[in-house]
C-alpha cells in the first residue's frame, strides 16, 4: 500500500524592480498560514510511480487569500505544475503586516509530491524484489507511529549501495527496520553507473486513526556567503527535539558535508521548522527525529543567480489569478528522484 505525503518549503523571493515587496523584510510582519492543505497529488501520475518538487511564486493579498501565482521551476518538468498551482490558490493566510496595516507581499514556496510505502506488520507480506519494512514489535505494541526515509544508491545490476538514514521520527527502531529492508532491495538493471534514490516509510497501525498527517514545513535561512561564491553544494545531518505539533526546539549537528560550512545555516532551518510529528495511540507526542538538510546554490538567493521576474505587478492592482505559465502543459521528462530535504 502506498501512502502520498508533502513537504513544503517557504524560500523568501529575490526582490526584482517593480516587484511586489518580499514578505521576509524585516520591517514586515510575514503572513501566517491559516488554511495550507497539501495539493492533490495526481492520480495518474501517482500510477506511474513519479516524485517530484513545484516551486512556486505567490503574492499574498491583504486579505490573506493568494492572488498571482506563477511556477518558478517544477522538477521532473510536465507532471505536476498544474496541480502544485491549483492547490497554492486555495491558501489562506493572515496578511503580512507594516507599520499596523495589512500589505501584500511576495514570497516562495516548493511543494514535494513523494510516494511513500506503509511497513507491514508481519513477516509474510515483504516478498518480492522490494520487501517491505518489519514494524517493530515493542513500538506496535506500544502503538507509536511515525517514518523513516531512506537514501541510497543503485549500480548498474540493481543492487542497493550507500545506503543510509536520511529521516526518521521517532528515532531509533523505526530507522533499524527501514535500513534493513532497503539494504535487501535489488532493482532493475540499467546502463547508468549509479542511480540515486530516496525512499520514504510510513509506520503506520493496522487500526490508524490517522487520515491527514502534517506534512513537514522547513523554514528558510540565508545561504551562506561562502558556499554562494564558491558555489558549493553541502549536506547537514542534524538530530532534534520536537514538541507534540512537531515544532524543532532543540537541534545539534550529527555530521556536515563540507564541515562548518553550513552549520549555522543549517542550525536556523532545523530550529525554525515545523516535522510530521510521531503518535501514540492516535496522538501526537514529543519525540527526537532524525532531519537531514541538502543545500544547493542553484536553488538559493545567490547573487545573480535569481530570475527577475518576468511579469511584475502594473499599478497596485495584482494581475489575474490564471495565467497561461502556471497553467500552460509543460512537455513530459524524465523520472527524478528527489532529495531527502531541499534548504536554502
Amino acid at each position: 500500500m502506498k501512502r502520498t505525503t508533502f513537504a513544503i518549503l517557504f524560500l523568501l523571493a529575490a526582490p526584482a524592480a517593480g516587484a511586489w515587496v518580499p514578505c521576509g523584510q524585516k520591517e514586515i510582519a510575514p503572513p501566517q498560514p491559516i488554511q495550507r492543505e497539501a495539493p492533490a497529488f495526481p492520480q495518474a501520475v501517482r500510477e506511474l510511480g513519479i516524485e517530484g518538487s513545484v516551486e512556486v511564486a505567490l503574492t499574498v493579498l491583504r486579505d490573506g487569500s493568494v492572488g498571482w501565482v506563477r511556477i518558478v521551476r517544477a522538477e521532473p518538468r510536465g507532471y505536476f505544475e498544474q496541480a502544485a498551482a491549483e492547490g497554492v490558490r486555495r491558501w489562506r493566510f493572515s496578511p503580512a503586516m507594516q507599520d499596523g496595516q495589512p500589505i501584500e507581499c511576495r514570497l516562495r514556496t516548493r511543494v514535494r509530491f513523494a510516494l511513500t510505502d506503509s511497513a507491514a506488520a508481519v513477516e509474510g507480506l515483504t516478498s518480492g524484489d522490494r520487501p517491505q519494512p518489519i514494524y517493530p514489535a515493542a513500538l506496535l505494541q506500544a502503538r507509536v507511529e511515525g517514518y523513516a526515509e531512506v537514501e541510497y544508491d543503485l549500480d548498474a545490476s540493481g543492487a542497493v549501495k550507500n545506503a543510509k538514514l536520511s529521516a526518521a521520527m521517532p528515532r531509533g527502531e523505526f530507522e533499524k527496520a527501514a535500513l534493513a529492508a532497503v539494504r535487501g532491495w535489488h532493482g532493475p538493471a540499467s546502463e547508468a553507473a549509479l542511480r540515486h534514490e530516496t525512499r520514504r516509510f510510513d509506520f503506520r497501525l493496522p487500526d490508524t486513526r490517522l487520515d491527514v498527517v502534517p506534512p513537514t514545513l522547513l523554514a528558510s535561512a540565508p545561504f551562506p556567503m561562502a558556499a554562494c561564491e564558491r558555489h558549493m553544494s553541502g549536506r547537514v545531518v542534524l538530530e532534534v527535539e520536537t514538541t507534540p505539533s512537531g515544532q524543532v526546539h532543540e537541534a545539534r549537528i550529527l555530521a556536515a558535508e563540507p564541515a562548518g560550512l553550513f552549520d549555522r545555516t543549517a542550525l536556523t532551518v532545523a530550529r525554525g521548522s515545523r516535522l510530521s510529528p510521531a503518535y501514540r495511540d492516535g496522538q501526537p507526542i514529543s519525540a527526537t527525529a532524525l532531519l537531514t538538510l541538502h543545500f544547493a546554490p542553484e536553488r538559493a538567493t545567490c547573487p545573480g543567480m535569481q530570475t527577475p521576474d518576468r511579469e511584475p505587478p502594473s499599478g497596485t492592482r495584482p494581475p489575474p489569478r490564471v495565467t497561461r505559465i502556471d497553467e500552460r502543459p509543460a512537455p513530459r521528462a524524465e523520472w527524478w528522484g528527489s532529495p531527502s530535504r531541499d534548504a536554502g
